[in-house]
């Protein structure tokens, strides 16, 4: 399996194939996709802002990871991680977050595994509905 850089066909495959996908995908944004046997396996969906005072700086979002199916369970979306990694600390970004909601505990284990903070997003009600991820470059 092999990560590089989305193209327009791409994003027209992965919207074809997951259709709400396409509200993931950020202007001036990027992604990057895992590929198997030329076949899109798997995607994520980054995007950068501005962080205040104190920190100032650049943080990337990932705003979605989606792995297909067939190809779960094959270290896709860690490759994806770790290739988004690569790309912001060489542009300088302090660093990459990500939400997970609190019932994918396939998501916090990706998180975990490649050493991102989790914070966990509880309301005035005391329920928690998920959690920011957090890895600082």
């Amino acid at each position: 399996m092999t990560v590089r850089m989305g193209t327009k066909a791409d994003k027209a495959e992965i919207i074809g194939k997951r259709p709400q996908a396409e509200g993931y995908f950020s202007d001036g944004g990027y992604f990057v996709v895992a590929e198997e046997n030329g076949a899109v396996a798997g995607f994520a969906a980054v995007f950068s802002r501005d962080i205040p005072a104190p920190v100032s700086g650049r943080e990337a979002f990932i705003n979605l990871i989606e792995v297909f199916e067939e190809y779960q369970r094959k270290g896709a979306a860690t490759l994806l991680v770790q290739e988004i990694l690569k790309i912001e600390r060489n542009n300088g970004t302090y660093q990459v977050r990500a939400y997970c909601d609190i019932n994918n505990s396939a998501s916090h284990a990706l998180w975990r595994k490649n050493k991102f903070g989790i914070a966990p997003v509880k309301m005035q009600d005391g329920s928690i509905l998920g959690s920011f991820v957090t890895y600082v470059l």
